[in-house]
């Protein structure tokens, strides 16, 4: 059955339009809220026109999405230095900040959860050269400021890396949901 153009079907679409800018922009919500649009329609219409089996689909893209803020972020700190303590700094950051931002007005989750991994990594990375103690080291304090930032930049490729793959799942959604209507 195909949708007639009403509006229920132009809010769904702008909110779509909103989160496919937030896939890819912090601040703004992402591929979740272009699956909840999608699910309000489809409850809205008793999914007559976007069924199960589709909004489905849209959740697992949902949760790839979110999931890989979090993995695309560890990973570029790892992947460019960060140890166990920064890992995890960064991770716990990451939701501190994000948690955070949601509270904030103007700054937005995906900003909080951006700057809470950073200084996250850069905590647990202090905390755990401090826990090694002066003999353990095996480099310079230079190095070791080196090292670190090296890792929070790497959280910022992991972030770069998480807005590509999320504006792929958006745009991915977007589509989906569209030919749901279409056919």
């Amino acid at each position: 059955m195909e949708a007639t153009v009403g509006p229920l079907l132009l809010v769904t679409l702008l909110a779509m339009l909103v989160g496919l800018a937030g896939s890819v922009l912090p601040g703004l919500p992402g591929v979740t809220l272009i699956f909840l649009s999608a699910l309000v329609y489809a409850f809205s219409t008793g999914f007559e026109v976007v069924g199960v089996p589709v909004l489905l689909l849209l959740f697992l893209f949902a949760a790839v999405a979110f999931v890989a803020d979090f993995v695309a972020t560890s990973y570029g700190a790892r992947r460019f230095g960060a140890s166990n303590w920064g890992t995890v700094g960064g991770a716990v950051g990451g939701l501190v900040g994000a948690l955070l931002g949601l509270l904030l007005a103007g700054v937005g989750s995906m900003f909080g959860l951006i700057f809470g991994t950073i200084g996250g990594v850069f905590l647990g990375e202090y905390l755990g050269r401090r826990r090694q103690g002066p003999g353990e080291q095996g480099t310079a304090a230079g190095g070791d400021w080196r090292r670190t930032s090296r890792a929070a930049g790497g959280v910022f490729v992991g972030f770069i890396a998480s807005a590509v793959a999320q504006g792929l799942l958006g745009l991915l959604s977007v589509v989906v949901f569209v030919l749901a209507l279409l056919y």
